[in-house]
């Protein structure tokens, strides 16, 4: 394929483009190189438990639903934790802006694997901030009354101001359920796919120099808990 000319360009420009253009293409390859050795890891660990959490959908609010329950028909679980503790008057903003996006993108995903949100939020305050989102795909379950979050890394301590937003996957075969992968990084492991940061990447003016993406909310307990001076 040739490379496109686009009307009015400079030598200048094109000459700079082009390099540009084989380091996005080194990135591509090295983001694939990546994601093959993560299919290749051994087996993963056994589940702890089948863990009970209360269901967060509007048509199931407050039932039980247990781990096993989250796959559906599928054998593939992407399970991601939310910041949002019992005692939070609002969620992490960066959590938000990532389910944000999370919640279309389940239309594709269940295809081939189950998507799930977790929190330690009640259900029922988990579900009325979803309505204020306006998230109607991806599933939420609320974690409060189990030590999923805990025992899988999301949570340090016991307290609310130790959450964690770690992603991570579980598969199921044979009857057994195993842990496959979860995000370790602590910066930057769930970059590649939030839309905001990469979105704005694309621009001449590139990232805003914030912390978080822009919100019409503040999360107060995450300021006063959890967040130290830079966060």
């Amino acid at each position: 394929m040739s490379v496109p000319r686009y009307p009015n360009e400079s030598e200048d420009y094109r000459r700079a483009r082009n390099a540009l253009l084989d380091a996005e293409q080194r990135l591509v390859d090295q983001v694939k190189a990546v994601a093959a050795l993560r299919r290749r890891l051994p087996p993963g660990g056994e589940l702890k438990e089948d863990y009970t959490f209360a269901s967060a959908n509007r048509d199931t609010l407050g039932e039980p639903i247990r781990f096993s329950e989250l796959f559906g028909d599928k054998d593939t679980l992407l399970l991601y934790s939310y910041m949002f503790g019992k005692a939070w008057d609002k969620p992490c903003p960066s959590c938000t802006s990532l389910i944000d996006g999370f919640d279309r993108a389940t239309i594709s995903v269940r295809r081939d694997a189950a998507f799930v949100v977790v929190a330690r939020a009640p259900a029922e305050r988990l579900r009325a901030w979803a309505d204020t989102r306006g998230w109607n795909d991806i599933d939420l379950v609320s974690a409060e009354s189990n030590t999923y979050l805990a025992d899988y890394k999301c949570q340090d301590g016991d307290g609310d101001d130790g959450l964690q937003p770690i992603m991570h996957v579980f598969t199921r075969s044979d009857g057994m359920i195993r842990h496959f992968w979860g995000t370790e990084l602590r910066q930057n492991h769930v970059d590649t796919v939030w839309p905001y940061w990469n979105l704005m990447d694309m621009t001449p003016e590139g990232r805003p120099d914030v912390p978080t993406p822009p919100q019409d909310f503040r999360s107060r307990f995450l300021e006063q808990h959890y967040l130290d001076g830079d966060g």
